[in-house]
């Protein structure tokens, strides 16, 4: 279909607001909005944090006017949920026509919207910029379809891919800028999730002090096989802001939860099946998940195709070393290797970060 200059250009808008809500809208999607009349911008915005007014509604609420187009970069809402439906304030305000970039893929919504808006006299175009709305939003579009987080690998590793040195030390292999840049990923992301035996050598916070997240939180996940974590980890702290939730195995000995979002899963080949943790996760509305484990971890998600993404920090060094573990221990033939579907590459002090989709 031709799209209009003026459509594309104020979708082009509507999608750069969208892009200011990353990290902060999970479970909800990154949603624009621009409402023009006569050829003007009437007012633009953005959803701006999960349980915070829609980006439609801010825009329209926001101008003493009537009718006009509104550029909304998904679907708007047909349903009550943290929010009141956006269709009904639309509808309130004359607006005469709605372009958006694709219907939504919750089953609350899934065509609905746009078909109450017809139904109304309203004029509805969908489509436009559905490829860069898929790329910006493809975190939501896949978990909301499949029923579990997007998955995103991250680890630091020597230019020669080990990613602890002989003596199984994996703390400092990348320096300090790279390690601030690493820190600053985990904003993007619902969850942030180790292993026991990261929890154990580390003793990590996985908490989120980089300042451009104020006020951001997110979900610590832990997988604890055998449920015998000491409580006096770090990771066990600041329980408010960032929860905790240990996964162990149906198995294990002791039952007891050690948090309120302590669940039971069955065994899996090298720990817990983790499939079965992702389907929990994604039941709690866990929309993405950056997997921060060490070796033996990220070499089960690889393994059992449970990943969409890696974002691999390597420094410039070299660490050598039979015995170093590196991220992918099955060995595969140099015809069929692991590939990626698209991938960027960023240099940065001291090394370069590899960001790649399955």
């Amino acid at each position: 279909m031709n799209r209009k200059p003026a459509d594309i250009s104020w979708m082009h808008h509507a999608l750069g607001l969208a892009r200011r809500g990353r990290g902060f809208t999970e479970p909800n999607p990154m949603v624009g909005a621009v409402w023009v009349k006569d050829g003007r911008m009437l007012a633009g915005d953005f959803h701006h944090r999960v349980g915070a007014p829609h980006a439609e509604r801010l825009v329209l609420e926001s101008v003493n006017a009537r009718g006009g187009t509104l550029y909304a970069t998904l679907e708007p809402c047909v349903h009550h949920g943290r929010t009141p439906p956006c269709v009904d304030l639309i509808l309130a305000k004359g607006v005469e026509r709605v372009v958006s970039c694709c219907q939504d893929p919750d089953p609350r919504v899934q065509g609905r919207g746009f078909a109450r808006l017809r139904e109304a006299g309203v004029e509805v175009e969908a489509g436009c910029l559905e490829d860069l709305h898929s790329r910006l939003n493809r975190r939501y579009l896949a978990s909301r379809r499949r029923g579990t987080p997007w998955v995103t690998l991250k680890a630091g590793l020597s230019l020669d891919g080990r990613m602890t040195d002989g003596r199984g030390r994996s703390q400092w292999i990348t320096p300090e800028p790279m390690r601030a840049v690493a820190h600053s990923l985990r904003g993007e992301f619902s969850a942030v999730m180790v292993g026991s035996g990261t929890a154990l050598q580390d003793n990590p916070r996985l908490d989120l002090r980089h300042p451009d997240w104020e006020g951001k939180g997110h979900l610590r996940v832990v997988l604890d096989t055998h449920n015998a974590l000491p409580e006096d980890l770090k990771l066990f702290s600041d329980q408010e802001r960032f929860p905790t939730a240990v996964f162990s195995a149906d198995t294990a000995a002791d039952r007891t939860p050690r948090t309120p979002g302590h669940g039971f899963v069955p065994p899996g080949p090298d720990g817990l099946d983790l499939a079965a943790v992702l389907r929990e996760l994604g039941s709690r509305e866990v929309g993405s998940v950056l997997v921060e484990g060490g070796p033996t971890l990220m070499n089960s998600f690889i393994t059992q195709g449970l990943w969409d993404e890696m974002v691999l920090f390597s420094a410039a060094s070299l660490l050598g070393g039979g015995n170093a573990p590196g991220l992918l221990s099955a060995a595969l033939p140099v015809n069929k290797p692991l590939r990626f579907s698209r991938y960027r590459v960023f240099e940065l002090p001291g090394g370069f970060v590899f960001r790649g989709l399955a």
